[in-house]
């Protein structure tokens, strides 16, 4: 799936699903606010009610207005309460604004509720009338705190942004996993269809090898009993041209072989064996080839290994990336180290050669491909065939102009 069409399918309905959260939320505060709001004007009312009883009770036994507020001036969420005559004087008053009552001549023309902004926060106000049984007609006004349902609101709130935040936070997570799994996935398809041309490749490759060395072999074989025919008799006066005819043909026939034997599955004879012991046979067996290049092998382990392999195989493939290694090489080291770690043997060569361009790491791999005249493009090829038949990895790194290091990585030791 490409990119555009993951962000399409994932990351629209992940981002669509938290606007509406969001917005229904939101819808859903201000709604229960509204209806607080709503349910704090009722009680205010109710409590106006009793209290215009119990005033109008207290004021035809005569008690004065202050006398009053003493005796229902404490009520927890009521800040301030005032009493006025019908001309709308203020007969007496209890305030928590420290002697400041926010009432003006405008609020007072119409009787109903509102609500204030303050420095102890927002409050829910009434200003009603209530009739004595003489006639008389006094006005009460209340001032309700709304304290409460502001630290609801805004408990309500970060509980919002927290919950927001998490549903974010998963959503992101929950994307990042999926696209990670989506990569995952097609490389692992990439690698699939790529494993499967390279057998049908190598199918091909092998049924055509089969069939030429089938038919190579036959005429080889004939010319090889002709030249030794020859060689016996000494009836072939050009001993050195005899010479390099029977070389040409054991190349060819050795061709073919090499040919047949890389097509062919690999199968381990495994047994316990010290790993640096045959790294060294390996370099002593390669020193002249090293020495004619001006070479010289610089070898280190980190701890003894006695590794269970297929030794005849594995030593193949070292003596193959070590011959590499000295091909590419114009004289200077070429280093050797065995390196264990915990339950993984590492075996790198580092050489500074002529190093590869990327087209030709990309490549270096594949069966016959070869960047040398007379190279036929197994050796590599092999190499990671054995490693890879022995659970393990066969890595590169090159720079051009400044060498190349391949790593062979087996479990075990």
């Amino acid at each position: 799936m490409k990119i555009k069409n993951y962000l399409l399918f994932f990351y629209l309905p992940v981002v669509g699903f938290v606007v509406i959260f969001f917005i229904f939320s939101s819808l859903n505060r201000s709604y229960i606010k509204k209806k607080v709001e709503s349910l704090v004007e009722e009680q205010l009312k109710a409590t106006a009610e009793i209290l215009k009883v119990n005033f109008s009770h207290f004021l035809d036994e005569g008690y004065e207005a202050e006398r009053i507020f003493d005796l229902y001036g404490n009520e927890e969420n009521i800040y301030y309460m005032a009493l006025l005559d019908e001309n709308r004087e203020i007969l007496g008053w209890k305030t928590r604004f420290e002697g400041y009552l926010p009432i003006s001549r405008e609020s007072m023309r119409e009787q109903g509720s509102w609500i204030i902004d303050s420095p102890a926060g927002r409050i829910f106000n009434t200003f009603s009338s209530f009739t004595m049984r003489g006639g008389k007609t006094y006005y009460l006004y209340l001032g309700y705190s709304l304290s409460d349902l502001q630290e609801m609101v805004a408990h309500s709130r970060r509980n919002f942004y927290l919950v927001f935040g998490l549903i974010v936070l998963v959503g992101i997570v929950f994307s990042i996993g999926l696209y990670q799994l989506q990569i995952h996935y097609m490389q692992k398809k990439d690698e699939l269809e790529e494993e499967k041309r390279q057998k049908e490749r190598y199918r091909e490759i092998s049924a055509l090898t089969s069939g030429v060395s089938h038919e190579i072999k036959n005429p080889l074989n004939s010319l090889s009993l002709l030249f030794e025919l020859l060689a016996k008799k000494g009836s072939f006066k050009d001993s050195e041209a005899l010479a390099s005819g029977r070389g040409e043909v054991a190349k060819i026939s050795r061709i073919v072989d090499q040919f047949s034997s890389s097509l062919k599955p690999i199968e381990l004879n495994k047994n316990d064996f010290a790993l640096e012991d045959e790294v060294k046979s390996i370099l002593a067996s390669l020193k002249a080839m090293a020495k004619e290049k001006g070479i010289n092998f610089r070898y280190s382990q980190n701890s003894s290994v006695i590794l269970f392999a297929d030794r005849m195989l594995l030593s193949q493939a070292i003596a193959n990336i070590v011959k590499n290694a000295i091909e590419a090489s114009d004289g200077g080291d070429v280093d050797i180290a065995v390196i264990k770690e915990k339950k993984e043997i590492f075996i790198s060569v580092k050489d500074k050669g002529r190093g590869m361009s990327d087209e030709e790491k990309a490549r270096v791999f594949e069966p016959f491909y070869s960047t040398k005249k007379e190279g036929m493009g197994i050796g590599l090829y092999l190499t990671r065939k054995i490693v890879e038949a022995h659970g393990g990895s066969l890595d590169l790194i090159s720079i051009v102009h400044k060498g190349t290091t391949f790593t062979i990585c087996i479990p075990g030791g």
